[in-house]
C-alpha cells in the first residue's frame, strides 16, 4: 500500500509553476514545497547565524536540521516558515538571494537538500514545485508534470508581474535572458531541465492561471 501521493511539478521560470503548485496544493489537501525556497533557507539561516560562505561543514549542517516548511494561513496564501517565524519576505532579501546562489553550489549543501525534500512531509501527500523533480529528486513520483509555456508567454507574464509590483521591464531584455537561462539550464550536465520520459507536458500559453490550476487538479484526482 502506498504511504503517501507525490506529485512532482518541473518547469521553466515564467510557466506558472508556483500559482499552479499552490493553488493545486490548497484544492487537493496537498503539502506544499517550493524546492528553490529551501536554499534561501539555508542562506538565511548562515547569515542570522554568522556561518560563512566557505564553511560547507556548518552549511551542510544547516541544510541537514533546519525547521523549514510551507503552511497554508487562514487567508488561503502559503507562507515560508523557519521553526516558528514566517520568513517569507526575508526569503526575498537581496543579500539572502546573493548567498543562495553561492551555497547551491556546494554539493554537500546539495546532498544534504535532496534529502530534505524527499524526506518532507513525512508519509503525508505532497506537491513539489521545482526545476528537477521528476528526474532526480523523486524518479519515482506517482505523478510528474512538466509545465511549460512559450518563450513569448513566459516573457509577458515576467513584465506584467514587475508591473505590477512598480518594477520597470523591458520585454527584449528579458525574453534574451530567459532564453539564455532556459539554454543553460537544458544543456547542463547535472540535472538538466528536461521533462521526465514518464512527464505529463501541460503548455500553459493559452491557459488562465485558474485553467492551468484545474488542468493539474484534475490529473492529481485522477491518480487518486
Amino acid at each position: 500500500m502506498k504511504s503517501r501521493l507525490v506529485v512532482a511539478l518541473d518547469g521553466p521560470a515564467g510557466a506558472g509553476k508556483g500559482t499552479v503548485c499552490r493553488g493545486v496544493a490548497a484544492r487537493c489537501g496537498l503539502l506544499y514545497l517550493d524546492t528553490g525556497a529551501i536554499y534561501r533557507a539555508v542562506a538565511l539561516s548562515s547569515l542570522e547565524h554568522g556561518v560563512e560562505k566557505d564553511n560547507v561543514e556548518a552549511l551542510a549542517e544547516i541544510a541537514r536540521t533546519m525547521p523549514f516548511e510551507f503552511r497554508l494561513d487562514g487567508n488561503g496564501a502559503w507562507k515560508a516558515w523557519l521553526g516558528e517565524r514566517d520568513v517569507s519576505q526575508s526569503l526575498r532579501e537581496e543579500d539572502v538571494g546573493q548567498r543562495a546562489s553561492q551555497v547551491s553550489a556546494l554539493q554537500p549543501v546539495r546532498a544534504a537538500l535532496l534529502e530534505f525534500q524527499r524526506g518532507y512531509g513525512a508519509g503525508v501527500d505532497v506537491v513539489l514545485d521545482g526545476r528537477d523533480v521528476g528526474t532526480v529528486v523523486f524518479p519515482d513520483a506517482d505523478l510528474k508534470i512538466f509545465l511549460t509555456a512559450s518563450l513569448e508567454e513566459r516573457a509577458n507574464r515576467r513584465v506584467r508581474e514587475l508591473h505590477q509590483r512598480g518594477e520597470p521591464a523591458n520585454l527584449t531584455r528579458i525574453r534574451e535572458d530567459m532564453a539564455q537561462r532556459d539554454a543553460r539550464d537544458a544543456g547542463r550536465k547535472h540535472a538538466p531541465l528536461l521533462p521526465a520520459d514518464d512527464a505529463i507536458v501541460v503548455d500553459t500559453s493559452s491557459m488562465t492561471p485558474e485553467q492551468a490550476v484545474d488542468s493539474v487538479v484534475q490529473l492529481v484526482e485522477e491518480k487518486r
